[in-house]
């Protein structure tokens, strides 16, 4: 008598668990530097008046093109972050980026060996955070989420998945 053979293992439907962006949030910083820059701007102009009065087309255009610049640096951070999704299935993570551009990158879950949150103090004022992924992945071996709501929460997703995944492999391997 021979012993029963077992079935094979059902391919799992894919399932997206999580899907989300970088938090605006994370233009703070920038926000805050380019308001500091046109007071500090408009206060030089202000107080230097008897100064910069011979110059002062110059002075207005070399104060309107700071300005410009500094939304311009805004503008665009904000459309890396809007152009940015992050999804977590029960399979893999998905990075796509691009402002221009497009570009998908996967990290499948029986590769990731390990995952890590980190907030700064201002990151935690304002709830956010970054997840690290590293895995032995050929092409991606480390990537950061960065500046994701509840990076605790995605990070645990992502690790106990991987887990998951991990323990429905036939064969483990070699690291």
């Amino acid at each position: 008598m021979s012993a029963p053979t077992p079935a094979p293992a059902l391919p799992v439907k894919e399932e997206t668990l999580w899907h989300g962006t970088p938090s605006w949030l994370l233009l703070f910083g920038k926000i805050v530097t380019a308001f500091l820059v046109v007071i500090v701007l408009v206060l030089i102009y202000y107080f230097g008046y008897q100064f910069l009065a011979p110059y002062a087309t110059i002075a207005w255009i070399v104060i309107a093109a700071i300005i410009v610049w500094q939304l311009f640096a805004v503008f665009i951070a904000l459309a890396r972050i809007r152009t940015t999704l992050y999804t977590v299935s029960n399979q893999r993570v998905i990075i796509e980026t691009g402002l221009t551009t497009k570009s998908v990158e996967d990290i499948d879950l029986r590769y990731i060996d390990d995952s890590q949150f980190n907030q700064s103090f201002i990151a935690r004022l304002l709830g956010i955070g970054n997840v690290t992924i590293i895995s032995s992945d050929k092409t991606l071996p480390t990537y950061v989420l960065r500046g994701i709501r509840d990076p605790r929460g995605v990070r645990e997703l992502i690790r106990a998945n991987a887990y998951q995944v991990s323990q429905r492999q036939l064969f483990t391997r070699a690291t």
